[in-house]
């Protein structure tokens, strides 16, 4: 998950509290996260003027940059060493109402619009009051033009910085990269006397507007679970090379393996034995990814007493698992911290 994201829903699902945090701890604007005071707090008729420049500025410099989130409803100041600190909260009047205001403006900020931006209330009270995030993802359609001012920005450390020409030649007169995003497919759960067998599979998909070339993905056992439990990462094509030294396993695709804009792959599964007695924790981490691209990261761990508590859950009620496929993802998703 792109750093941007991660700490879009960090926010989301912590709400109040990390709000509070960065007021007590001073939390100063950084690559990923701007905060902002509304003009307004909402009161107004419409969005105001300058929340709505302060919008299209972000979503050029976020766009053209790696992402990042703007909070609405916190106040700034200068600290010591010159940082932007967050310093003071002055809540959003109808948080519901000002997101609504933010949707109708974002396609007209830019060109061309960023279609990935998203907004999220946090109410804080029974009067709809609180908080606005705004995620704006990398965009793979950059450069993108601030239209109010006719300038296109980057994301420089805490500020939002006007690119020159010979800059924005460089950062975006290459040839087309690709993207790599990825989804988890969970198969049927396998019950037998004492073992619980896993099996994932790993799709990566190109959401970028060049082509994916040398496809690979890694996995790396740092714990199993127990000394009974047993671990296996290889890949379901033939034109796939798989590679094992220790507890590492990696496996990547041959140079006539393309994958085009739009294109989804299925490029490795995972099958994850589980049997008593469970005495360490259970920890995977990986990557996924193609050349000229970032790779994506991920990890799998839980505890030994959270293994043991879905193994009970799996043999008391296996069947109706097998049959319902919401609720077999819902539990190897808890277990695996997908």
């Amino acid at each position: 998950m792109e750093r941007a994201r991660e700490l879009f829903e960090k926010l989301k699902n912590q709400g109040k509290c990390c709000i509070k945090e960065f007021i007590l701890a001073r939390k100063s604007e950084e690559l990923f996260l701007d905060f902002k005071r509304s003009a307004e707090s909402g009161n107004g008729e419409r969005l105001n003027d300058n929340d709505r420049n302060n919008l299209a500025k972000a979503i050029s410099g976020f766009s053209n940059s790696e992402g990042g989130v703007i909070v609405w409803g916190i106040d700034c100041s200068r600290d010591f060493d010159g940082s932007d600190v967050a310093t003071a909260e002055y809540p959003i009047m109808n948080v519901k109402r000002f997101v609504s205001w933010l949707e109708g403006v974002i396609s007209g900020c830019t060109i061309p619009p960023n279609t990935g931006v998203q907004n999220h209330p946090l109410e804080i009270d029974s009067e709809g009051n609180g908080f606005v995030l705004t995620y704006i993802p990398k965009s793979n359609h950059a450069p993108h033009q601030d239209i109010s001012s006719k300038k296109y920005y980057i994301r420089a450390g805490s500020n939002f910085v006007p690119i020159l020409h010979d800059v924005l030649a460089g950062m975006f007169g290459k040839r087309p990269q690709p993207n790599i995003k990825h989804n988890y497919i969970v198969y049927p759960i396998k019950v037998d006397e004492n073992r619980v067998r896993i099996h994932v599979g790993f799709h990566i998909c190109n959401d970028g507007p060049g082509i994916a070339e040398s496809l690979f993905a890694s996995a790396l056992l740092l714990s199993k679970g127990g000394p009974n439990c047993s671990f296996q990462f290889f890949t379901p094509h033939k034109d796939f090379r798989r590679f094992e030294s220790h507890n590492c396993f990696s496996i990547i695709g041959g140079l006539d393996i393309r994958l085009p804009p739009g294109g989804w792959l299925e490029v490795a599964q995972m099958t994850l034995d589980l049997k008593l007695p469970f005495t360490k924790q259970l920890k995977i981490e990986g990557t996924f990814g193609c050349s000229n691209a970032p790779p994506l990261r991920f990890i799998f761990e839980n505890s030994s007493e959270n293994i043991q508590s879905f193994y009970d859950r799996i043999f008391s009620n296996h069947k109706a698992l097998q049959d319902d496929k919401n609720k077999r993802t819902e539990i190897v998703s808890e277990l695996l911290g997908i």
